[in-house]
């Protein structure tokens, strides 16, 4: 690597926390209340697609899912956060989602930009290019 494609010192852990892909699959009609739900975890960043369920019929009855059509957010969150957001998510789905519902998370091994970093990771500091004084 020559010495312009260097990360500066000092550059290589400016994030203060790594970052997860939650995937959420919900009832069709339930995204927006889980997208908002979510929301509340400081996941700045979600989407929400519509899925239809190919699961074979005996595997989706010993599941709970009879109907096909779910809706599935994306979401991005920190990992110290994940086990809390997990947790509310399987209390959720018990109370809102008639007793079903999947959701797991995913790491992401890479970003580029310290300002998505810090949108995404809803750190304000980086966001507004405070320092920490170091």
């Amino acid at each position: 690597m020559s010495d312009n494609m260097r990360v500066p010192s000092g550059a290589e852990n400016i994030a203060p926390g790594r970052l997860m892909m939650l995937v959420t699959v919900v009832q069709k009609g339930k995204g927006t209340f889980f997208a908002d739900f979510l929301q509340t975890f400081d996941a700045n960043l979600q989407v929400c697609v519509v899925g239809r369920g190919t699961a074979r019929p005996d595997a989706a009855e010993f599941l709970g899912l009879n109907e096909k059509n779910r809706t599935i957010i994306f979401s991005i969150v920190r990992e110290e956060k994940l086990d809390a957001i997990m947790d509310a998510l399987e209390s959720r789905f018990y109370t809102v989602n008639g007793k079903t519902g999947i959701s797991f998370a995913i790491p992401l091994s890479s970003m580029i930009g310290k300002l998505s970093y810090g949108f995404l990771s809803n750190e304000r500091s980086i966001v507004r290019g405070e320092s920490d004084g170091k």
